[in-house]
């Protein structure tokens, strides 16, 4: 039995649900809604003390980060191989997932914030309850970045450098792909799988055009939405409220970001 703790736009909740897609499995969905704070309950905490989705439950034994629930659902269900053969391939896949975690996502929550939920939580709580939200955040780091986020938007000082990684990330993508089909050589894999909910998310935010000036990209990711596994893994578990307010906010935000693209 597969359970899999996630929430609707996480980018690596949707990892996961590519590769359970990708591999036509059967799994019981467990929602946790983070921007309601569901991932501090104490239940959940148990489960994943890292207060993040998602979290993937096999025969009772919980493993997390979304990384390596997706290899090791490639281990245990071997069918349909997400891992390419060749030693340099394989290598060429884990440096891309290596960044997606390192670089991507940490910049991912800074777009995301800065772009769109600070209008969310702005808009529908009371001084008194934005601070709750930002005092949630352990990390006092973390929490100021946040609190920069909310009240900054796109002027917050990390705004920039979110804007600059994805500059650079969609730039190496078009080099790699500009000489084989797939991120990591000849067949789609957990490299592809990584990267897709990050451009996802752009299209989500209204920002295509982040991508779109890449040729090369641009196939790919149309070549990604073009398989099965996409739609129910991308939009199914998004409810309808939070992708309005992702394109209406981040159509809002494209011009301060397009100027952003500008002075790279």
């Amino acid at each position: 039995m597969l359970k899999l703790y996630h929430q609707g736009s996480s980018v690596c909740a949707a990892k996961v649900r590519l590769v359970l897609s990708e591999k036509n499995l059967q799994w019981e969905s467990k929602y946790i809604d983070v921007l309601k704070g569901e991932q501090f309950d104490p239940a959940y905490l148990a489960l994943n003390p890292n207060a993040v989705v998602p979290t993937l439950v096999h025969d009772d034994l919980p493993i997390i980060e979304s990384t390596v629930i997706c290899e090791y659902l490639d281990d245990i269900f071997s069918n349909q191989l997400l891992r390419p053969d060749s030693p340099y391939e394989l290598a060429q896949m884990r440096i891309w997932t290596k960044r997606v975690d390192e670089r991507l996502h940490p910049m991912t929550s800074v777009l995301t914030y800065a772009a769109s939920h600070r209008h969310t939580i702005l808009n529908n709580n009371s001084t008194k309850e934005v601070e709750a939200i930002i005092s949630e955040t352990r990390d006092p780091v973390k929490r100021q970045r946040k609190r920069e986020w909310i009240e900054m938007g796109m002027e917050a000082p990390t705004a920039k450098e979110s804007v600059t990684e994805f500059e650079k990330t969609l730039q190496d993508m078009e080099t790699v792909l500009s000489t084989r089909p797939w991120m990591a050589g000849a067949t789609y894999s957990l490299a592809d799988v990584a990267l897709t909910p990050y451009l996802n998310r752009l299209s989500m935010l209204n920002m295509d055009g982040f991508w779109r000036r890449y040729a090369n990209v641009s196939d790919w990711f149309e070549r990604v939405r073009s398989r099965d596994s996409f739609e129910p893994a991308l939009y199914s578990w998004v409810p309808d409220t939070l992708a309005e307010s992702l394109l209406f906010n981040g159509k809002k935000s494209w011009p301060k970001v397009r100027e952003l693209l500008a002075t790279i």
